[in-house]
């Protein structure tokens, strides 16, 4: 089967020959192949970070959480708070629970951990977070003395179901303690006898967020009151949800002005400083990006410009013999269009294959560099996230063709421009 004169040419010019204009072809591709294997990567991780981080938070914490603006940190009886912010949220959907949260130290035989202990109400705590909805035994409500733990924590810990272990309370072993004003300490002798809390392991849970999965853990409202000394009924804030999480900061902002005595914190706000971070990074992965794109493009058009000069004679040659600057220029075209439909196709698969295993291929850079890749503490994630979706693979193949198509536009010009007398003049290299 005949081939068109100038596609004919094309694949001509770009055959490997044992010259180094074959080589710099060769290499050329490795542009849009490395560009669009990088792009995607990046692009697919940092989407799945943004997903997994954003779904983590609303299943574990609320959408707004109110603090009591008062010196004690609690509220006494916070119902008749939450009922009339539910219904002056009512066209939001907001619905709440109360909750009582602070840091306390785990004993388990002689070794003590700090953790972030997390006094739920499991007959409203469901309408606010999906944390229930994870436990390992679904279904179960917690009964005071049991508690539910990260599985992650549990395998550090060496625990399993039915263990037991004690849960201190700094605020109560610090009660006897007190600052004078001269900035003396003076120790008096309690009031009452201080006994930690017994929990029993009832279930595991995994919310995918290392911050939660390994230093969260959940018991009865009724016993964190007992272990931070307070009365039951009381809350240390009321977490708050709404049908759709994007329109938080308006309800925030109506109940600002209706409740000046609470302190309302968004989940943007509080999770600021990691979105942040992630923010950052999205900036700097696309000024990497960016540049791989330019020396894409710079590889391309110089590949293609030492064909065209190497090529100089042969072209002279198609000019006298009629051939129009349009049909040279369009060689050049295709040699760009076929550099880059190679490139672009092996570089999404590569980029789709190192994204299926990346979970292998971090762990294996992790063992060579002897340090971890995407370590948990940093990232609050327990393994190495993707999402790849339909319209960015095209959008990422659509970009790479342009830009391929477009880096080759400068030498089908100079081409399509010589004179026939100079270029018959010219030494074929």
């Amino acid at each position: 089967m005949s081939l068109p004169l100038d596609l004919f040419l094309a694949l001509r010019y770009l055959k490997p020959k044992r010259t180094f204009v074959s080589i710099i072809s060769l290499l050329s591709v490795l542009g849009p192949l490395l560009g669009v294997a990088i792009l995607l990567i990046v692009s697919s991780i940092m989407a799945g970070f943004d997903r997994i981080v954003r779904t983590g938070i609303m299943d574990m914490s609320a959408h707004l959480t109110v603090y009591p603006m008062s010196q004690g940190g609690y509220f006494r009886d916070p119902m008749p708070l939450l009922e009339k912010l539910a219904s002056e949220g009512a066209e939001w959907g907001a619905r709440g629970t109360p909750v009582i949260e602070g840091t306390a130290l785990v004993q388990l035989r002689n070794t003590v951990y700090p953790k972030m202990v997390r006094g739920i109400l499991p007959e409203s705590d469901g309408n606010v977070t999906k944390l229930q909805r994870n436990f390992e035994d679904v279904g179960l409500v917690l009964s005071e003395g049991q508690v539910a733990i990260g599985g992650r924590q549990a395998i550090q810990m060496g625990l399993e179901k039915g263990d037991e272990f004690l849960i201190h309370s700094p605020a109560r072993l610090t009660q006897n303690i007190h600052w004078q004003d001269d900035g003396k300490v003076q120790v008096t002798e309690p009031d009452e006898l201080y006994l930690p809390e017994t929990c029993t392991i009832a279930t595991f849970f995994s919310m995918g967020v290392s911050d939660y999965d390994d230093n969260v853990i959940v018991l009865h409202i009724d016993q964190a009151a007992d272990l931070f000394g307070l009365d039951w009924g009381n809350a240390t804030s009321i977490q708050m949800a709404v049908d759709d999480p994007m329109q938080i900061a308006s309800l925030a902002s109506l109940y600002r002005q209706k409740h000046p005595d609470c302190i309302f914190v968004t989940w943007q706000e509080q999770n600021a400083l990691l979105f942040d971070t992630l923010q950052s990074e999205k900036n700097l992965m696309t000024f990497l990006m960016a540049f791989i794109v330019l020396v894409a493009s710079f590889a391309i058009a110089s590949t293609l410009i030492t064909v065209v000069v190497q090529k100089t004679r042969e072209i002279g040659i198609l000019k006298a013999v009629g051939v129009s600057s349009w049909t040279i220029a369009r060689i050049f075209l295709l040699q760009g269009g076929i550099i880059g439909l190679t490139g672009t196709t092996l570089g999404t698969i590569a980029g789709l294959l190192v994204l299926h295993y990346r979970d292998g291929i971090a762990n294996l850079l992790s063992l060579i560099m002897g340090v971890e890749v995407f370590p948990a503490a940093l990232y609050h994630l327990t393994s190495t996230p993707s999402l790849t979706t339909p319209s960015d693979l095209i959008k990422t193949i659509t970009l790479s063709l342009v830009i391929c198509v477009a880096a080759a536009l400068v030498p089908a010009l100079y081409a399509s421009a010589f004179s026939p007398s100079k270029s018959l003049k010219t030494e074929n290299c």
